[in-house]
């Protein structure tokens, strides 16, 4: 029994190792041997001379296992560390773009590479080779039961075809414009068929790179060309409008052209840069040269604008408004004016007797027809003396100087203060008791600037007057320069009243004496006879 227990033991031990050894190698991953297969392909490969081309270079890993299972394919497949380097094997394509590290790359997997390459305008058309070098590394033997692990680095080139194509292509420049800021205006741009090929029917579309420049009425606007042969160029004419708060100045469009080559394909140039460089904005400087303005008075504003450029104008049309001149009339037209060319103006008017005698700010606005032919405006503001207010008429008397009961002539001094000559001008004498006067109104026909002239008035004093002084006014109205009727302020003058002398004999009393004494003497002669 004893021997048999025994050996039923040491049996049943040699089965369960062999169990725990089938269990451990099903756990173990299996053996496998393999490598990655690196292609290199070039989708579009066609180029143009004189350009410069970003051309895409794939990258596929078509990976084969060599042994082993194939669920553990993925560690043998796989390029690590994957660099390209293009070079141009003795084309005359300029490679530009230096080794690229593109990572791993799984079997099955593709990876794009840009490549920068710059074609020479003189590079002859046709198919050229350009070497792709791959250096990688990868995993060619796994043995996870006994931790083997082979890894490997390995260097591959192949070359892809590029071809250099002399069909149409095309260059764009902008040969001349009247635009400028704030102002719309026309682009014209020249279009060139710098290919080798005759192009026809060809559509031409200028986008403008930002919000401030518009082509039209939208951002974009597109022309037409019937051909265009190899070297031959056309001249396209664009609407356009530059905001007045544009910034910059310089401004890039992007133009592409749609066109049908020799073998009637249709085919496209795209992503054409264009330059404009608008003229800056029309300005004008204003300058006041005199000023007559005076608080209360009529007079007037002279000066001179210059159209500063940068192209000439038409119709120019200064008005002055704001400030407290008040024009007679608000506008005052220039005419046309070239860049750099000034011309004169004048304003009249007045400054109300309301306002104060301190500098105004005048409001000068030039309107005018742009080259384009639109309509623009530029403001300008510039500062003014205005003098204090002065009478026109100043009224002085030499000595008014009467007794009481006394009749006599009361005679004034009136004098023009103003810088013109004002005419009709008219004095009413206006006096209360104890002064009277029967003809309180006369008139002098004219007086120049800084002229005297002298008037008279019939005066009497109330023999009870007392001696003082008393007022006399003088109210005036005159003409002036412009054919306005103008009432001044009333003047006033003191009139001196002295006492009556008492032992004077009135003349009137004398003559009555003489009178009866003749009677007498004419009585007694006829008596004595």
């Amino acid at each position: 029994m004893s021997r048999r227990l025994v050996a039923l033991l040491a049996m049943a031990a040699l089965l369960g190792g062999v169990f725990a050894g089938l269990a451990v190698a099903q756990e173990q991953p299996p053996f496998v041997r393999g490598e990655p297969e690196l292609d290199v392909y070039l989708p579009d490969g066609t180029v143009s001379p004189g350009t410069a081309t970003d051309l895409t270079v794939q990258i596929a890993n078509d990976g084969e296992v060599d042994a082993g299972v194939d669920t553990r394919r993925a560690v043998v497949t796989a390029a690590r560390s994957v660099v390209v380097e293009v070079r141009n094997d003795d084309s005359p394509l300029v490679v530009e773009t230096g080794r690229f590290a593109v990572g791993s790359i799984g079997e099955g997997a593709v990876r794009d590479v840009p490549v920068a390459v710059r074609v020479p305008a003189d590079a002859a058309p046709g198919t050229y080779s350009l070497d792709v070098r791959l250096d990688y590394s990868y995993t060619s033997v796994s043995v996870p039961r006994s931790t083997i692990v082979q890894d490997r680095t390995r260097t591959r080139t192949e070359s892809v075809s590029v071809t250099v194509d002399d069909g149409p292509r095309f260059a764009m420049r902008t040969v001349d414009t009247d635009l400028q800021v704030g102002d719309s205006g026309t682009l014209a741009v020249n279009v060139t068929n710098v290919g080798g090929e005759v192009a026809r029917d060809l559509s031409v579309e200028l986008v403008a790179n930002g919000p401030d420049l518009t082509l039209g009425e939208t951002a974009r606007n597109t022309a037409r060309i019937d051909r265009l042969a190899p070297g031959a160029n056309a001249t396209i004419r664009v609407p356009a409008s530059l905001g007045e708060r544009a910034a910059g100045d310089a401004f890039d469009l992007t133009g592409a052209v749609r066109y049908t080559d020799g073998e009637g394909i249709r085919d496209a140039h795209e992503g054409i840069p264009v330059g404009v460089r608008p003229l800056p904005e029309q300005s004008f400087s204003v300058a006041v040269d005199d000023s007559t303005l005076r608080v209360g008075e009529n007079g007037s504003v002279s000066g001179t604008i210059r159209n500063e450029g940068p192209t000439d104008v038409r119709g120019v049309v200064v008005a002055v408004g704001d400030g407290a001149f008040v024009p007679r009339s608000p506008r005052y037209a220039v005419g046309d004016l070239d860049a750099g060319e000034r011309a004169s103006f004048r304003f009249r008017g007045e400054i109300p007797a309301s306002a104060d005698s301190v500098p105004q700010q005048l409001r000068f606005t030039a309107r005018y027809r742009s080259a384009a032919d639109s309509q623009r405006t530029v403001t300008e503001s510039v500062r003014v003396p205005v003098a204090e207010r002065r009478d026109a008429l100043t009224v002085s008397a030499g000595d008014p100087r009467f007794a009481a009961g006394e009749s006599g002539v009361l005679r004034l001094d009136v004098t023009n203060r103003r810088d013109v000559t004002i005419e009709n001008v008219e004095l009413r004498l206006v006096v209360d008791a104890p002064l009277e006067s029967e003809f309180r109104t006369t008139v002098i026909p004219s007086l120049a600037p800084g002229e005297t002239g002298r008037v008279a008035f019939d005066l009497t004093v109330d023999g009870d007057a007392p001696p003082t002084r008393y007022p006399a006014s003088v109210e005036t109205a005159y003409t002036d320069s412009d054919g306005g009727r103008v009432d001044g302020a009333p003047a006033t003058v003191a009139v001196a009243v002295t006492e009556s002398s008492g032992g004077d004999v009135p003349i009137e009393m004398g003559v009555l004496v003489v009178l009866l004494v003749l009677v007498a003497a004419g009585a007694w002669w006829f008596y004595v006879r």
